[in-house]
């Protein structure tokens, strides 16, 4: 809950100003004939900052953009949570891996001072954000790969269970 409000906020006051600043330039620009002068950057930095940050939500709720056509094919069922968790596992292995690679390009972007092309803004925010995404979807991968284990288990045994009772019933 902590994580949804936190970036849920964040996540609102990024799309007011999005809109706000987005229609300042529009009128600046086709009302008044006034050039922003690489100001109109700052709509697509911070898109990029608000694109990370909703991922973490995204990832938390398993609800990234998918193209099931192998899943749909597949009986419902242990099946499909295989493939799911496969998918899964292959996804938090990515993104573990990719989280370390993230934290040194803010760090080293940092040392930097890196800075926007056009207007000079520091670029430090923008990587950051990038690293805690990828950071919070790893954590979230993680935690959903162990979810669909815990379901995959749980769809498993009562068939274990089920054939040990038949086994003894034999037996008698």
């Amino acid at each position: 809950k902590a994580v949804t409000f936190v970036i849920g906020n964040i996540a609102a006051i990024m799309l007011i100003f999005l809109i706000l600043f987005t229609c300042v330039t529009i009128f600046s620009r086709y009302i008044f004939n006034i050039n922003m002068r690489g100001y109109e950057e700052l709509p697509t930095i911070v898109f990029i900052v608000f694109v990370w940050l909703g991922s973490v939500l995204s990832a938390r709720d398993d609800s990234m953009l998918k193209v099931p056509l192998i899943q749909d094919a597949l009986p419902e069922g242990a099946p499909r949570l295989i493939l799911q968790f496969i998918s899964l596992v292959i996804s938090s292995m990515v993104l573990c891996a990719f989280t370390p690679l993230a934290y040194n390009l803010w760090m080293v972007n940092l040392e930097r001072g890196t800075v926007s092309a056009a207007v000079g803004f520091n670029m430090w925010w923008v990587y950051g954000s990038m690293f805690v995404g990828v950071l919070g979807m790893a954590v979230y991968y993680v935690v959903n790969t162990v979810k669909c284990l815990l379901r995959l288990i749980k769809q498993i045994r009562p068939h274990e269970e089920k054939e040990e009772k038949e086994e003894k019933e034999e037996k008698v």
